[in-house]
């Protein structure tokens, strides 16, 4: 989940929300979900990739990761130009970017256009949650901002677990490039309505700056442990951006022989359950306090559910109920952002939250890119129809990283909370 970049929120008092602040959100909202399909359709469509670019699974793990790369560098670039510019073309323009990136995937050859294409998707997408957090405040009263987010962010999930049997159904039905072409032509639309359907006089709205973008990035970069606990976070996202986003398709097939569309729909229950942890860890934070000890919490059971999974066979009925459990936790990104807000004075928590959230997102490639590698080092030269196959043991090494970070995580917590108590600092 991200935050926009650090801006007041317009005062939208009206008892009665117009049915154009409706459509509004629901078109930025859909763009939302569709980012989601971008996102994790790799997984479906990995042996189609590989065998069409001759690519290996570090190579495939680069391109998968390049996505997060766009997606976090471009985060407070497109929250700028949300606040300053004209929403309804940023919005626009983001949507068209989704498309033009998928566009070598279906007409060229070269891999190095196929990484900028993934690249320039991510850079689009960041616009989707980025564009609902606009809207919302443009058109919602103070009040309703939570309860219109929630049901954005249900949504937004509801794509990811589109992008997994039911394309993956397409695929079969249709083949991989008429559902990518299908993509572009969405992103096409998408683009349109934004034009022709959301208010002109969105564009009249501005947001005042608190002060220089250096100026705010210094202080959230000095303010003590807004890093540490941003990094710390970073290495427990292995379960939703290392797993459930790309190779936990490939995984479920390989190791557990599960067919393409069981193999498919498991995934998507990550997402599920992160859709419900998403306000059930909030509304623990709030009922207890105790936020640190939720999210290093569910640093230790996400890795303790990891390791049974990779480890033991794990049943049909025990691999959905870990998958559920593992999507809840994920939600721990909402408790991280709000500790590290509280660090700083309001006017600072945008940015702050936005910083957060591009270390975050940005070690989706980190986590791509070594699975791909352990992997592509047990290769034993098997290939089948010109595509390289990989043994179990490959898959079980390069996914052991995401319990290794995930217990690290937990551990570096601990060293954040003795560090702590030495300064004599809170940590919230």
């Amino acid at each position: 989940m991200t935050k926009i970049q650090s801006s007041s929120r317009p005062k939208t008092t009206q008892s009665k929300i117009s049915s154009q602040a409706w459509i509004a959100w629901s078109i930025v909202t859909f763009f939302y979900a569709f980012q989601y399909v971008l996102r994790v359709f790799p997984s479906i469509m990995i042996d189609n990739i590989r065998l069409k670019f001759g690519v290996d699974t570090q190579q495939f793990g680069d391109f998968s990761g390049t996505y997060y790369l766009g997606y976090a560098l471009m985060h407070i670039p497109i929250g700028l130009l949300l606040d300053h510019k004209s929403p309804r073309y940023v919005i626009a323009l983001s949507a068209l970017l989704c498309s033009l990136g998928i566009l070598p995937l279906i007409y060229s050859d070269s891999w190095t256009l196929a990484v900028i294409g993934r690249f320039l998707t991510g850079a689009g997408s960041v616009t989707a949650i980025l564009g609902v957090f606009k809207i919302i405040r443009l058109n919602f009263p103070s009040q309703k901002f939570g309860t219109v987010l929630g049901f954005s962010v249900m949504v937004g999930v509801l794509g990811a677990i589109y992008g997994g049997l039911p394309v993956q159904g397409l695929v079969d039905s249709l083949g991989w490039t008429t559902v990518l072409y299908g993509f572009v032509m969405a992103g096409v639309i998408l683009a349109l309505a934004v034009i022709f359907l959301i208010p002109k006089r969105q564009d009249a709205e501005r947001t005042t700056s608190h002060g220089s973008l250096s100026h705010d990035l210094g202080v959230a970069l000095k303010t003590p442990y807004v890093m540490t606990t941003a990094l710390l976070a970073a290495l427990m996202v292995g379960p939703l951006e290392g797993f459930a986003d790309v190779w936990g398709v490939s995984y479920l097939i390989q190791s557990y022989g599960f067919s393409k569309e069981t193999a498919s729909y498991l995934p998507s229950l990550i997402f599920f359950g992160m859709c419900f942890g998403s306000p059930a860890l909030a509304y623990l934070g709030e009922r207890t306090g105790r936020y640190r000890f939720i999210v290093q919490s569910s640093a230790l059971l996400m890795g303790v559910f990891f390791i049974f999974f990779l480890i033991y066979m794990l049943p049909l009925w025990g691999i959905q109920i870990s998958f559920l459990l593992v999507g809840v936790l994920s939600a721990y990104q909402v408790i991280v952002m709000h500790i590290n807000s509280l660090r700083v004075e309001e006017k600072y928590s945008g940015i702050v939250t936005a910083l957060t959230n591009m270390v975050i997102m940005s070690f989706g490639y980190i986590f791509h890119h070594f699975i791909g590698r352990i992997m592509n080092s047990y290769w034993a030269g098997e290939t089948v129809g010109g595509i390289r196959v990989y043994p179990v043991d490959a898959y079980d090494n390069g996914l052991m990283i995401i319990p290794f970070a995930l217990f690290l995580a937990f551990l570096g917590f601990y060293g954040e909370k003795i560090h702590a108590k030495l300064k004599g600092r809170s940590l919230y």
